[in-house]
């Protein structure tokens, strides 16, 4: 099974991997991370796809082994679940990190982001809220062409509550990084003791 952590910069993401790096979840689980395989300079849209497609194949490999993924990064749930050989993994749980951009915009700055790149974090942020409740929210945002063929019509039509849109969100604005990591702590372990009855499907 791949288990997705994935929210805007700003909202605890790294901060969790490497707490829950060091953490029992009760099954055989590997955390990465999605920028660890490297990121080129001027990665495009095909780039995003193909190293979201790697991870995928990577989380098949495990699961052939008995094991699972815990990923974590900026990886949007439709992306993910359009990779093309998502279809292939026996469940995709997704969690989505969101805080007000009140609090990210501050946490952004606090660790020296730059000025002109806040705009951008910030409203990928907003993207990001929207599309975990609502697959219908601006798809264009990620439906675009490239060279990895992307299986978008696994979710085009899907509502929030639909099972096979296995998406939950934590609003990280009022919690600390401690709270933040046994949020995510909880879910995971929901999802791989509870499986299907956490809401994961195939996509």
């Amino acid at each position: 099974m791949l288990l997705s952590v994935t929210g805007a910069s700003g909202t605890g993401k790294s901060t969790a991997l490497e707490s829950l790096s060091r953490v029992d979840l009760g099954r055989p689980v590997t955390c990465v991370e999605f920028d660890s395989i490297g990121v080129p300079e001027g990665a495009d849209t095909s780039w995003r796809h193909g190293a979201i497609e790697h991870w995928v194949r990577f989380a098949i490999d495990a699961q052939d082994r008995g094991e699972h993924v815990l990923l974590f990064g900026q990886v949007p749930p439709g992306e993910l679940l359009a990779a093309p050989s998502a279809d292939r993994l026996d469940g995709i749980a997704i969690c989505v990190l969101h805080c007000s951009p009140e609090v990210q915009e501050r946490r952004l700055i606090d660790r020296g982001e730059p000025a002109d790149s806040l705009v951008h974090h910030l409203r990928f942020g907003e993207w990001i809220r929207h599309h975990a409740v609502d697959s219908s929210h601006e798809p264009e945002v990620i439906r675009t062409e490239s060279d990895v063929p992307m299986q978008w019509s696994r979710w085009e039509r899907l509502s929030g509550d639909d099972p096979r849109w296995p998406v939950s969100l934590i609003d990280v604005d009022a919690l600390s990084r401690v709270a933040v990591t046994e949020r995510i702590e909880r879910w995971a372990r929901d999802v791989l003791v509870g499986g299907v009855s956490a809401g994961v499907r195939k996509p």
